[in-house]
C-alpha cells in the first residue's frame, strides 16, 4: 500500500510539471527531453505512465483546468459580493496567476490556443485546448445569463458580447505578463473593464 501511495503521489508531481513545461513552452516547444527532464523520468516511463506526448498534453490540460481555472471561477460565486466586486476579483485571481512568479507567465491556454491556429499540433489536443476554452464560454455566460435574470445586470445586457470582452481580457493580460508587464501593472484594467462589461 504505502508503494502505491507513492507511486501516485509522484506521477501527480511528474503531470504537474508537464503541465509547466507545455505552460513555458507550448505544445510544439516542449520535447520529449524537456518534459522527461522536468517531470524527473525517462522517455519509457512517460509512455508507460501517460502515453504518448500528446495524451500528456491532454492529462495536463485537465490538469490546469482543475488545479488553476476553476478555482478562479469559484471567485464569481461569492454571494455576499456584487456583480461588479465578483467579477473584479475573479479577474484579478486570473491576472495574478498569470504574474505569479512561482509559475510560468501568462496563460497555458492562451499560449496553446495561439498554436492550435497552426497545423503544428495533433487534432485531440487541439480539441483539448478548444474545450478548455469552451468551458470558460460556458462559465461567463452562464454567470451573466443569471446575474441578468436576478435583477443585478440590465435586462438589456448583451451576455455573448460580456464574454467576449471578459475573455479578450484575460487573454490580453496574458500576453502582457509574458512581456514581463507586472501585475500592479495589468492589474489598472480591471475597473474601467468590469464598468465596460457590465454596460454592454
Amino acid at each position: 500500500m504505502k508503494v502505491g501511495r507513492k507511486r501516485e503521489f509522484e506521477a501527480e508531481k511528474a503531470l504537474q510539471n508537464a503541465m509547466f513545461t507545455f505552460w513555458q513552452k507550448g505544445f510544439v516547444g516542449a520535447s520529449l527531453t524537456d518534459l522527461t527532464d522536468s517531470m524527473g523520468i525517462n522517455k519509457p516511463s512517460l509512455y508507460s505512465a501517460f502515453g504518448n506526448k500528446e495524451q500528456l498534453f491532454i492529462s495536463a490540460t485537465d490538469y490546469y483546468t482543475q488545479t488553476y481555472a476553476l478555482p478562479n471561477f469559484a471567485k464569481l460565486q461569492a454571494k455576499d459580493k456584487t456583480v461588479k466586486q465578483r467579477l473584479s476579483d475573479f479577474l484579478l485571481a486570473v491576472i495574478e496567476t498569470q504574474c505569479d512568479p512561482q509559475l510560468p507567465s501568462g496563460c497555458f491556454v492562451s499560449l496553446c490556443a495561439s498554436e492550435a491556429a497552426s497545423d503544428c499540433m495533433p487534432k485531440s489536443a487541439v480539441e483539448a485546448i478548444r474545450s478548455i476554452q469552451s468551458f470558460t464560454d460556458e462559465h461567463l455566460e452562464a454567470f451573466f445569463e443569471n446575474e441578468k435574470q436576478l435583477g443585478h445586470l440590465p435586462l438589456s445586457l448583451n451576455v455573448t458580447l460580456a464574454t467576449l470582452y471578459t475573455t479578450t481580457i484575460i487573454h490580453g493580460a496574458a500576453s502582457m505578463a509574458r512581456s514581463d508587464k507586472t501585475l500592479d501593472e495589468i492589474k489598472l484594467v480591471i475597473e474601467p473593464a468590469v464598468e465596460s462589461i457590465i454596460s454592454l
